[in-house]
């Protein structure tokens, strides 16, 4: 009977064990589905005078997340910024690496003027990300995104390598704008957008130089 015990305590012990390791290790993979699981869209507070100097109501952000394969939590993204009345002129795009580590959530641009921002406070669902970002400047931006399925990355994404990709053409380190009559959400001649390093688009109102820290 004694051995029974014995048995039953070490598999409990065993069991135990790897439930609290598996809880360590999917909280983090948890968090990053549901973060490649959408478009989030929503206001971020501050985070638009802190970055780009512009201040109102009337400006919107769109974060896609990307995942680097089955159970990962890291990845690639990309983020646009604009102004809601003039979304195809007023814009700011660039793409950027992600991680979830310990529960939090990393953004490091590929353009060295945006600044990297770190999420630690912050609730997520399927429905809603919600919380506070912290991008190097002085106060903590409060934010809350919807997942979305948001239908017009064609007209801010860029090209790479040479390569056409929805609405622009990459070449020697700058973007043109394909001109595209029948589509609504073509970009405007007078709105070709200005590249940063090559590793962002800004036009129009955000193509004012990021706010220092």
């Amino acid at each position: 009977m004694k051995k029974i015990y014995t048995y039953l305590f070490m598999l409990l012990m065993t069991v135990t064990a790897a439930m609290t390791f598996t809880s360590c290790e999917t909280d983090d993979q948890y968090e990053a589905d549901v973060l490649v699981a959408g478009d989030w869209q929503g206001y971020l507070g501050t985070y638009y005078y802190d970055r780009w100097g512009l201040s109102g109501n009337t400006y919107e952000t769109v974060i896609h997340f990307c995942t680097s394969g089955y159970g990962a939590t890291s990845g690639r993204g990309y983020e646009v910024d604009y102004d809601t009345r003039s979304p195809f002129y007023d814009y700011a795009y660039c793409e950027f690496t992600w991680s979830v580590v310990n529960g939090i959530i990393t953004l490091i641009y590929d353009d060295s003027m945006w600044y990297p921002v770190y999420i630690s406070d912050y609730t997520l669902s399927h429905d809603y990300f919600a919380g506070y970002m912290n991008d190097g400047t002085r106060r903590d931006i409060r934010f809350k995104l919807a997942n979305v399925n948001f239908r017009y990355w064609d007209t801010y994404r860029g090209y790479y390598d040479g390569y056409y990709d929805d609405g622009y053409y990459y070449n020697d380190g700058y973007y043109y704008a394909r001109t595209r009559s029948a589509d609504s959400t073509a970009v405007a001649t007078d709105s070709i957008p200005v590249v940063n390093n090559g590793k962002s688009i800004m036009s129009g109102a955000f193509v004012k130089k990021p706010v220092e820290n």
